[in-house]
């Protein structure tokens, strides 16, 4: 029986754009294409959501990867709070399932930096009964032991969750510890996905 439902939050309960953000600079096309690969497409991005190192270690990895573009590198995590978007129908779904009487929680790669940036764009959170962000634990997803660190912080069983993620190996990496994991593919898709598990 499902009681608790879990989402993650960058492209689920709110927009990560860091396109447009870096796009509003107006930049070369050359200097876009290696701003987005040596940050948010690189590995390296993990660093900022794991919470080990500091803020400024990352961006100076960004930035020994292209030092021509130096400045704008930093421009762009200056402008951070640019990034994330709370989506229309974030409340009002919260609102929903916890007054059908579910548990609703957060489990998000997340870096303290961004939180600090974006809290007024997370304030949805403040309806939810709990979460848990990367960096708070030093670890990302899919490492299975941050669904276990959520479970263990609310007492939660697995097979009592539904968890949204719009990385298909992070819902993978909830099925494989026996949570009901489905990947994010938008609002209606996962209404629909909700209503097939007899949630809506």
């Amino acid at each position: 029986m499902i009681k608790n439902i879990i989402f993650d939050i960058g492209n689920v309960l709110a927009e990560f754009d860091w396109e447009g953000n870096l796009r509003s600079f107006h930049l070369p096309e050359e200097e876009y294409e290696a701003i987005a690969d040596a940050v948010y497409r690189s590995s390296d991005w993990n660093e900022m959501d794991r919470g080990v190192m500091t803020t400024e270690e990352v961006i100076r990895r960004f930035c020994a990867k292209i030092p021509q573009y130096e400045a704008d590198i930093r421009k762009a995590i200056g402008l951070y709070s640019n990034t994330i978007r709370q989506y229309p129908y974030t409340k009002t779904l919260i609102k929903t399932l916890k007054e059908k009487g579910y548990q609703v929680y957060y489990l998000s790669n997340y870096g303290e930096y961004a939180l600090q940036e974006t809290k007024k764009e997370l304030d949805f959170t403040e309806l939810m009964d709990g979460g848990l962000f990367s960096y708070e634990v030093k670890m990302v997803k899919p490492n299975r032991w941050l669904f276990a660190e959520l479970m263990e912080r609310y007492h939660l069983k697995a097979e009592e969750c539904i968890f949204f993620d719009d990385n298909p190996k992070n819902a993978q990496a909830a099925c494989e510890i026996g949570m009901t994991g489905i990947t994010f593919c938008g609002y209606e898709d996962a209404l629909h996905k909700l209503e097939t598990c007899g949630v809506l």
